[in-house]
């Protein structure tokens, strides 16, 4: 049984050694388990206070509706200090979002994008935004009024609530009640279309007049006398925002970039920012008179004018009314673009424009470097094209503000893991909790994919999606692979162990395989290498089995389930048995696609061999057939080919994949600086972070640096050289930074340096099958050297190792 549970594991667990070892007690790395999240992260259990603060301040709003579409609502409050606090802990929420001034610096958009059943409250220390004298405290909240692709209807609503502490001892609180004032922000007309009316991404189009704007608004002085007193709600847990989550994040990494090139097409001046930025456009200008109107707007292609594609996917352009003389403007709504457009006038001079590139503020520890250029410059593309497609949450991609459950975010788990390390935790915690165990759950189990969302919810949409929920309990193991223990997502285990369970239904009778699942059912997306999917689909079996192995693994590992684990092995072994007599074609030595069907597809085998389907005598020839047929799935889905093909040997072959492919999207004329959607599809957006395999898979793969046990606690060393001639990098982790370099040298010398941190354990397996020629800090390895302990593999010899930092050496010798 315990084998079979094993099987799932390959992709991401390699066998772990035992024997005899000695602790070196050398300088190793240690961490903190409390700075497991990253700094300055953390998401608490949902509850009726604050993590344990009693909510004392009031959701506010106007005396309006309370839910109107469209709507822009401007608040503040203004205060003395007669002194300044040495902290001030604050509790911002609002809904949909906020942006948050403290005497007219930013503090954050706030918050998280959450489902209001389970509403999140950022935390901050504002203590640096507060003067001494008079303050103010505004914002510009945003209510959608409706159900969009990223967003569940709910009312309109402010909330804020901080505790000055000063040195003496005394403390003093601010509180948002009716002692605030609010006003309607005129200047953004309400009736605007969607961007994308049957999706609808994001959601309307800003049409801004400045001459309806308060100027001087953020100003402690500014006269607010007619405006109006709030309207209060009442104090939470109130609805709809009935639970509360406390999130602390990091605040956005904001700068700004400017230009690198500008020119004029037919009426439109046209900005070129050089590489794909996620942010806001800004711009200043001098117009002679009020009244006229422009359209401004962001996009990542240009037309055969060289004007900005505005309208792909989705609409991103604005209309600007301007007043007379200076003013400077920015649209509401961020976007990711490389390029810019205005529409000119004679009467309107351009002073100047710029952009805030602003996204998730990810620790840069983490690092990777070969003997190839190449291969690091796609190394730092998809580090770039993660940071861009991470702001509140994992984005699917920017254009959606959305995030999905697994799927996408599998890949930006495991990518995020190699290039953040720690720090990406937070993002993948909050997408496997999606607000802290909300995920509105159908009544069968089934889990929504796209999250949260109240809209386009009929069958076949994106909303429900058959794999992903499959891959979010497949996500959940890992997470706990490169995270650790984490009580939040162990609590979840109930509502995993619903959404396994949710598939017995859907299993034949006949074949004992999962038949007629409902939906859509992804894959590798979009159709370019098409699947085919009959009742009976080869590869959902095979994520059905890789779940019921994770489900096990979770269940006797965290949730002291042990019957459960029991049955999910028993589930795993029978299915793995259908799928060899039910899928295997003897004739094509080859995993069909579909029962009884005829396609058969490179995805098929890969997901076959990643969840360890296959026995030794079916390997050879599925992997002759994936070799064949080259380049056969779609640029994220190649993640996982390259994967299978590095865990099963053919290391060069997936690294000459890697080079070629992304390598000639590359020199495409729409390559912005950031992986596309997909290989080359003129449609897709030319930022997405599923298809940054290589920022994975180098550290992973030619550094060879995985984990093998929870949160890092043992992890695996195995390089492949391929025709490289060295090799060095960091990965950061909860359990501490694995600085691994290898190279080769004199002839057939190999020489790798690691170190091992503190409390961790590393298998490592150098390229030899002699063992007297192995060193460890200048000793030779022999059997009365109980210094590691030692065992051969094939083609690699493998050794121990406990906590330190070595240099290990061997003569590179295969069979």
């Amino acid at each position: 049984m315990k084998k079979e549970r094993n099987e799932w594991t390959k992709p991401f667990i390699l066998t772990l050694l035992v024997g005899m070892t000695i602790v070196l007690n050398l300088n190793a790395q240690t961490s903190n388990a409390s700075d497991r999240w990253g700094k300055h992260s953390s998401i608490s259990e949902a509850s009726s206070t604050l993590n344990g603060v009693k909510p004392l301040a009031s959701w506010i709003w106007d005396s309006g509706e309370e839910n109107p579409k469209n709507y822009y609502l401007l608040v503040r409050k203004t205060f003395k200090l007669k002194k300044l606090p040495k902290e001030a802990i604050t509790y911002i929420s609002a809904y949909a979002y906020a942006d948050v001034y403290i005497n007219g610096k930013l503090v954050e958009r706030c918050p998280m994008n959450c489902d209001p059943e389970y509403q999140c409250y950022d935390k901050f220390n504002i203590a640096s935004y507060l003067q001494e004298g008079e303050n103010c405290i505004s914002g510009v909240v945003q209510n959608f009024g409706v159900g969009l692709h990223s967003q569940i209807n709910a009312r309109g609503g402010f909330f804020f609530q901080s505790k000055l502490d000063f040195a003496d001892g005394s403390s003093t609180s601010l509180l948002s009640d009716d002692s605030w004032k609010v006003t309607h922000a005129k200047a953004w007309k309400t009736e605007t279309p969607y961007r994308d009316p049957n999706a609808r991404l994001i959601g309307f189009i800003e049409e801004f007049d400045a001459r309806l704007w308060p100027d001087g608004w953020h100003d402690a002085g500014f006269n607010d006398s007619k405006w109006e007193k709030a309207t209060v709600i009442g104090i939470p847990p109130v609805s709809p925002w009935n639970s509360m989550v406390v999130t602390e994040r990091p605040q956005l990494d904001r700068k700004i970039v400017r230009p690198i090139r500008k020119w004029k097409t037919g009426n439109l001046m046209v900005y070129d920012f050089g590489t794909e930025i996620t942010g806001y456009p800004q711009f200043s200008i001098n117009s002679a008179r009020e009244g006229i109107q422009i359209e401004v707007g962001t996009g990542e292609r240009l037309d055969s004018l060289k004007a900005p594609k505005l309208r792909v996917s989705s609409d991103h352009s604005e209309k600007y009314t301007t007043k007379k003389g200076l003013q400077s403007w920015r649209p509401y709504t961020w976007s990711g673009f490389r390029y810019f457009s205005m529409e000119t006038d004679l009467d309107i001079q351009i002073q100047d424009v710029s952009a805030e590139f602003s996204c998730y503020n990810y620790e840069m520890v983490s690092s990777f470097e070969c003997s190839d250029p190449q291969l690091n410059e796609k190394w730092e593309v998809g580090k770039h094209t993660m940071r861009i497609n991470s702001i509140d949450t994992y984005q699917d991609p920017w254009r959606e503000h959305t995030q999905y459950i697994a799927g996408d975010s599998r890949y930006m788990q495991i990518y995020g893991n190699y290039a953040f390390g720690e720090s990406a935790r937070f993002l993948s915690a909050y997408n496997l909790l999606c607000g802290a165990q909300s995920q509105r759950w159908r009544e069968d189990g089934a889990v929504r994919s796209r999250y949260p969302t109240d809209y386009f919810m009929q069958p076949g949409s994106s909303t429900y999606l058959a794999d992903y929920q499959l891959e979010w309990v497949l996500m959940m193991r890992e997470y706990f692979m490169y995270f650790g223990k984490d009580e939040l997502i162990e609590n979840l285990y109930p509502n995993m162990k619903k959404a396994v369970d949710y598939y017995l239904s859907f299993v034949d009778e006949k074949t004992g395989l999962l038949t007629d699942l409902p939906g859509w059912i992804v894959l590798d997306w979009p159709s370019s290498y098409s699947i085919e999917k009959k009742n009976i689909v080869t590869g959902l079996n095979c994520l059905y089995y890789g779940a019921l192995n994770a489900a096990a693994a979770i269940a006797s590992d965290f949730a002291n389930d042990n019957d459960q684990a029991e049955r999910w092995l028993e589930q795993a072994r029978r299915l793995k048995e259908n799928i060899n007599r039910e899928l295997w074609s003897e004739k094509d030595r080859a995993y069909l696609d579909s029962y009884e069907g005829t396609q058969i597809g490179q995805q098929t085998q890969v997901y076959a061999l990643n969840y360890g389907l296959p026995d030794e005598s079916r390997k050879e020839d599925i992997l002759k057939l994936m070799m064949e047929r080259g380049k056969s799935s779609e640029q994220s889905y190649a993640y996982w080919t390259l994967y299978a093909m590095f865990t099963q040997g053919n290391a060069q072959w997936a690294l000459d994949y890697l080079r070629k492919n992304w390598g000639e999207q590359m020199q495409l004329s729409s390559f912005n600086g950031a992986w596309h959607e997909g290989w080359d599809l003129s449609w897709g957006a030319t930022s997405h972070a599923w298809s940054s395999g290589p920022t994975a898979l180098l550290p992973q793969k030619v550094l060879g640096v995985e984990p093998t046990g929870y949160g890092w606690k043992s992890f695996a060393v195995k390089p492949n050289r391929c025709d490289l001639m060295w090799a060095k990098g960091k990965v950061s982790t909860v359990a501490g930074d694995i600085s691994v370099s290898w190279e080769k040298s004199k002839g057939s010398n190999f020489v790798l340096k690691l170190n091992v941190p503190q409390g961790t354990t590393a298998s490592v397996y150098l390229p030899t099958t002699n063992q007297k020629s192995v060193k460890v800090n200048g000793k030779t390895l022999d059997e009365k050297q109980p210094l590691v302990f030692s065992d051969n593999e094939e083609q690699w010899e493998k050794i121990l190792l406990k906590a330190g930092e070595y240099q290990i050496e061997c003569e590179i010798i295969v069979n």
